[in-house]
């Protein structure tokens, strides 16, 4: 296995790079951090173990993050602990999207190109039954990548038996995650149930459909070459030049909208696809709602998807410093008292603030309302309303919509990543850190 990984730093070319390592303390984690452990000075690694609580299990918890404290001492190892909002909700999709945020926050603070995840061939395959089970293209039977952005897989080729082999040989413990045993979960469904089925039919079922795994990449690659060519002809700047579009046949098309909607809609089978094809082509000048919020509009011929949103009743009130979910960003309001060397840019995802010590909160995060007023930073007497802010800055109806507020009361405070307000100018080195990163969509499923 040590070569395996070895290998996989030779291909991606990985070496004097801090690594990210996304760790439960479960077996995969725990071998693929041991064994990078064997490897870090050979390549020159720093190794970070980044263990996410999902607030889900509670009284195993304590002991998992014991266990990574522990652990990553005896390997040499950093550690970070990340935490789930309260108020988040409880399922795989939500979870997942907190996790694979918080592995992006990871690597923007440790200045890192590098997340190891300890996937292994067995989660392939079960990843793989699900698609199939729901519906799925040449690129579902894709099924994990190896590498895709920051994120990469070493142990994507390697079976389960053979990681806990490992474990053992070198008298390595590792803890078990009680919900991999709950059937309510699909995945533990396939395993527990499904795949002991499977080996009835062929006992190297899982050497059967890893090599169908590759056969699809193979394939997948090869179209992905050519519809290449084809966007770059009828795509620019995230639009469809329509004109074009309608000059192409009908199965590249397909392909085109079927990757433009990807992070709008999940389920895109083929009467899905094809209701939007029908749609471009019977209008010039048209919107079709793609979901709760969002819209396929064609106008002065071009193709786009505007992002409305709708529900500008939902609000998260804030009493404390601490992480809070909104939307599709997590938000943190933090304590600050340490010189500001450098204040970030206006647009930035962070900024620095003063408030009134006696009435800081509640705060609430919202979208804009009629009645809004704001004082732009900068602006050293008096107050406008949002909506005059908004005109003389020439910001979109569409932009309007999508900013998040920081409120208090009708008041703004923070238009998030575009201008706080001149009420907030730090006054003293004892201020809060404001900050939000977004949960990104994109993350291929596991």
């Amino acid at each position: 296995m040590k070569s395996i990984v070895e290998n996989f730093l030779k291909k991606y070319k990985i070496q004097n790079e801090n690594i990210i390592m996304g760790f439960s303390s479960g077996p995969d984690s725990t071998a693929l951090a041991l064994i990078l452990s064997k490897l870090k000075s050979k390549y020159n690694l720093n190794l970070i173990l980044a263990y996410f609580n999902h607030n889900w299990r509670i009284d195993e918890v304590k002991n998992e993050i014991s266990f990574t404290k522990k652990f990553a001492s005896e390997i040499g190892a950093s550690f970070f602990i990340g935490e789930a909002p309260l108020n988040s909700k409880k399922n795989e999709e939500v979870a997942r999207n907190l996790r694979y945020s918080f592995f992006d926050e990871c690597s923007k603070k440790f200045n890192s190109r590098v997340v190891m995840l300890a996937h292994n061939k067995n989660d392939n395959i079960e990843t793989l039954i699900y698609r199939l089970i729901k519906g799925t293209s040449i690129r579902g039977l894709c099924s994990i990548p190896e590498n895709r952005g920051i994120f990469f897989r070493p142990l994507l080729s390697v079976e389960k038996f053979e990681i806990l082999n490992y474990l053992n040989s070198h008298n390595q413990s590792y803890l078990i995650d009680s919900s991999n045993s709950n059937l309510k979960y699909k995945r533990n469904l396939i395993r527990e149930k499904i795949l002991p089925i499977f080996s009835e039919i062929n006992t190297n079922y899982v050497s059967a459909i890893d090599i169908l795994i590759k056969n699809s990449i193979s394939s997948r690659k090869i179209i992905d070459s050519f519809l290449f060519c084809e966007k770059e002809k009828v795509v620019k700047e995230n639009k469809i030049i329509r004109s074009k579009f309608l000059l192409l046949n009908q199965e590249i098309r397909f392909e085109i909208l079927n990757d433009f909607l990807s992070v709008y809609l999940k389920n895109r089978d083929y009467k899905t696809i094809l209701k939007f094809d029908n749609f471009i082509l019977l209008n010039e000048n048209s919107k079709c709602s793609i979901n709760s919020s969002s819209f396929l509009s064609i106008k002065n011929d071009e193709i786009f998807i505007y992002t409305k949103k709708m529900k500008h009743d939902i609000e998260i009130v804030i009493n404390d410093v601490g992480l809070y979910e909104f939307s599709d960003i997590v938000f943190k309001i933090e304590r600050f008292s340490y010189p500001i060397c450098n204040f970030p840019k206006s647009n930035e995802n962070v900024c620095f603030v003063s408030f009134d010590t006696n009435s800081t909160f509640p705060l609430v995060l919202r979208y804009r309302k009629n009645g809004d007023i704001f004082s732009p930073f900068g602006l050293k007497k008096g107050k406008m309303k949002l909506k005059d802010y908004f005109i003389n800055q020439k910001i979109s109806q569409e932009k309007k919509d999508e900013f998040i507020l920081l409120c208090k009361n009708n008041e703004v405070l923070w238009i998030l990543g575009e201008k706080i307000s001149e009420k907030c100018r730090v006054k003293s080195t004892d201020c809060y850190k404001l900050s939000y990163f977004k949960k990104d969509l994109n993350y291929e499923k596991y």
